[in-house]
């Protein structure tokens, strides 16, 4: 009888696990988004949302590098999907020039977000909830600041 157990490799797995990434950038703005109007807190939310990412998917890939550059992807998805989501209320106030602004905000917020967990994670799987903190405190003064001052 023939061995069928099928062993994946690390490289296959950390592809694995940078596609997982990328498809929860695409799609987890869409699933938070309820829990968001429920609660008020998009910064404690999402944060925590993009957090388990990283704990869980981000961190698993095996090169620093690699774990960088999915960090990066993931922000710059998550940002996108989240824009684009919320342009239905764009369209509602009538300005599309809002949809730029928001874009050229709010897409590096979440970059530099998930990079704070990740470089938190690097250090060690301990730090994350540092890099956790951070990450909700950036989200709450950009929230405080930048919306504010789209909003004037």
């Amino acid at each position: 009888m023939q061995n069928t157990n099928i062993k994946i490799e690390a490289p296959s797995l950390a592809i694995i696990y940078v596609i997982f990434a990328i498809v929860a950038g695409l799609v987890l703005p869409l699933l938070l988004i309820p829990l968001v109007k429920f609660t008020g807190y998009s910064e404690i939310v999402e944060e925590i949302a993009k957090a388990l990412v990283v704990l869980f998917l981000i961190l698993k890939i095996p090169s620093h590098r690699a774990q960088i550059f999915a960090g990066i992807a993931f922000g710059f998805l998550f940002g996108m999907s989240e824009n684009f989501l919320y342009l239905n209320n764009i369209f509602q106030l009538g300005d599309f020039s809002v949809f730029w602004q928001r874009f050229l905000w709010t897409v590096p917020m979440h970059i530099i977000t998930v990079l704070v967990m990740v470089f938190a994670g690097l250090a060690g799987k301990k730090w994350i909830i540092l890099g956790l903190i951070g990450a909700i405190i950036l989200h709450t003064l950009f929230n405080g600041i930048v919306v504010d001052m789209l909003m004037r």
